[in-house]
């Protein structure tokens, strides 16, 4: 008896032992009073509304108090103003009498948009010579038609740009405040003819004086275009805040033709490049609040090639611009 005793008492202290190890072996973390982690969930009993949240590094956090649910963005409020609560039940996902709030994402520092246009007014400037048709140069073949410079007079009230903006990036230079802003997309000008002047690319110049009365007459001109710009924006978390826009821009001509419309001939429409200028610089802006945007832009090259005719007309365009990027 008394061996049997002896053995069970060897068994229990080495149980003892084993036991002490193994915890020693394998600690765990205190539990907070206040915080409660459940994998990568942490649970933490908050103070109003000053719970920490860790957006940078994208920790799913959840806060709580008696009146206030923090899950990620998204806090959802007791409402303790409210006189019917939670008596009307479920409406549209909210329950009466509960508030939900949600913190703005993190600006990216790299942002990307698809598909944006512009739609405005257009003109151009009118710097030829007074006197360019007595300085014929060598290569130049003078005036067809007697054509000059008032005769491309255009319509203002209906001659037009238009510009689709495939897609536009944005990098950030400081804060999200100064970027860099750039793209790639199709700048489209209307310029309707006050004067009867059509434009044939078999003609010496290009283009002739008719006896005809259009009812429409337009010169219609396509450029691949890449923007840059400088953009600064007050609150880059706002979609409201103040916006500004400040660059240069390169296009190519890839497309140009005249469209007209008249009784004797009916609707015509002629292709070619009409002498016109392949390359096309411009400096361009815009300005605006929240989504209301202006844009603009003035042409630094002659629309024409200058080796080819005597007119040198820089374009320029207003209007606005829909897009909040």
């Amino acid at each position: 008896m008394k061996k049997v005793k002896l053995l069970l008492v060897s068994m229990m202290c080495y149980g003892i032992v084993n036991a002490q190890a193994d915890t020693s072996a394998h600690k765990t973390n205190p539990l907070k009073t206040d915080t409660i982690i459940i994998g990568n969930i942490i649970i933490i009993k908050g103070s109003g509304n000053n719970t920490n949240t860790n957006y940078k590094n994208q920790t799913p956090i959840i806060g709580a108090n008696a009146d206030t649910l923090q899950l990620g963005r998204y806090k959802v409020v007791i409402d303790e103003n409210s006189h019917t609560r939670f008596n009307k039940g479920w409406v549209k996902g909210d329950i009466d009498g509960v508030k939900i709030y949600k913190s703005p994402k993190p600006v990216r520092n790299v942002r990307t948009n698809w598909f944006s246009f512009d739609l405005g007014y257009a003109n151009f400037q009118d710097k030829s010579p007074t006197i360019y048709y007595l300085q014929t140069p060598s290569g130049i073949m003078p005036p067809s038609g007697g054509i000059f410079p008032p005769n491309l007079k255009l319509i203002n009230g209906k001659s037009s740009n238009f510009n689709l903006w495939i897609v536009q990036q944005k990098v950030s230079l400081y804060k999200n405040k100064l970027n860099l802003k750039y793209g790639v997309g199709f700048e489209m000008f209307n310029f309707r003819l006050e004067q009867p002047v059509s434009f044939r690319n078999d003609l010496p110049n290009k283009m002739i004086l008719e006896n005809i009365s259009f009812s429409k007459n337009k010169l219609f001109a396509k450029y691949l275009t890449v923007p840059f710009q400088f953009n600064f924006k007050s609150d880059p978390k706002s979609n409201k805040s103040f916006y500004m826009s400040a660059g240069m821009s390169a296009g190519y001509l890839v497309d140009a033709r005249n469209k007209q419309k008249s009784s004797e001939r009916g609707k015509q429409k002629q292709d070619g490049n009409f002498n016109l200028n392949n390359w096309r610089f411009a400096t361009i802006g815009e300005l605006g609040v929240g989504g209301i945007r202006l844009y603009g832009s003035y042409g630094l090259t002659n629309m024409f090639a200058k080796n080819l005719t005597h007119f040198e007309f820089h374009p320029y365009t207003i209007g606005l611009r829909f897009s909040n990027f």
